[in-house]
């Protein structure tokens, strides 16, 4: 009897072996991703009230002086575009430098959007804090292209061109360098726009483009007035250098948008 217990047993154990072994794990399906992802455009067209900026160009500010611009450059970062289910496209690595002398940078794009339409775009105009004490930076943050200072980090913004209003002494030039990072003379500005009747979108055979304008008069007024014969060197972060902060925070404005 014992034999005959040790081989049923022996018996049964091989067979639950067996059964262990044939038994097979299955997964669960996986569902193909259905996201597809396009391109978006985005135009910042410098201008004076509603022409074209032109280097060399006489224009009038809000306090009757006569100036012409030889430079403008400024950052653009910290882009998000918002789509009408609300959800959300952030640019990694966000960071772009407007330089009115290189048409090309007038255009950033962005890649590997949702296919989606979006309603709304925000962004600031300069550079956050984070990456003004990161060190060396590449692409447009690079130091190289003179929009850095070592001892307070990123300029956000810079103006500079000639009026006669500007004393002879200084060659009537005016030269506005916009920079720092924190506290209550910060430089960076926000801006989101809604395109209200009409949205961008993306797809895998249409890049939107998003058109602003960046209106330089701006930034002699609203909410202060500037004279450029008492205001014509602000190269450091003081008082002077957060009215020019303020002036030109509505200096951007929504334009359109092109779905073709």
């Amino acid at each position: 009897m014992k034999n005959i217990s040790k081989i049923l047993s022996i018996t049964l154990l091989v067979g639950f072996i067996s059964c262990k072994k044939d038994k097979k794990t299955v997964l669960p399906e996986l569902t193909p991703s259905t996201v597809t992802y396009g391109k978006l455009n985005i135009e910042f067209e410098n201008v004076i009230d509603t022409m074209g900026l032109q280097f060399g160009t006489n224009y009038i500010n809000q306090n009757a002086d006569t100036f012409k611009v030889s430079l403008l450059q400024y950052y653009i970062s910290n882009i998000v575009v918002t789509n009408t289910d609300n959800t959300q496209f952030v640019e990694p690595n966000s960071y772009h430098l407007i330089d009115h002398s290189v048409p090309l940078s007038s255009v950033v794009g962005l890649i590997n959007v949702p296919q989606a339409s979006y309603k709304s775009i925000s962004f600031v105009l300069g550079v956050d804090s984070a990456r003004n004490v990161s060190g060396a930076q590449t692409g447009d943050l690079n130091q190289a292209n003179g929009m850095y200072w070592p001892w307070t980090g990123y300029i956000m913004f810079k103006l500079e061109g000639t009026s006669l209003k500007v004393p002879a002494n200084s060659n009537h030039a005016f030269a506005y360098h916009i920079g720092g990072y924190g506290g209550t003379l910060k430089a960076q500005r926000s801006f989101t726009f809604n395109f209200t009747t009409t949205t961008a979108n993306v797809s895998t055979s249409v890049t939107p483009e998003i058109h602003l304008q960046t209106n330089v008069l701006e930034v002699f007024k609203t909410p202060t007035v500037i004279d450029l014969g008492t205001t014509y060197d602000v190269t450091s972060v003081n008082n002077r250098s957060k009215t020019i902060a303020d002036n030109y925070s509505d200096m951007i404005r929504f334009k359109h948008v092109h779905n073709d």
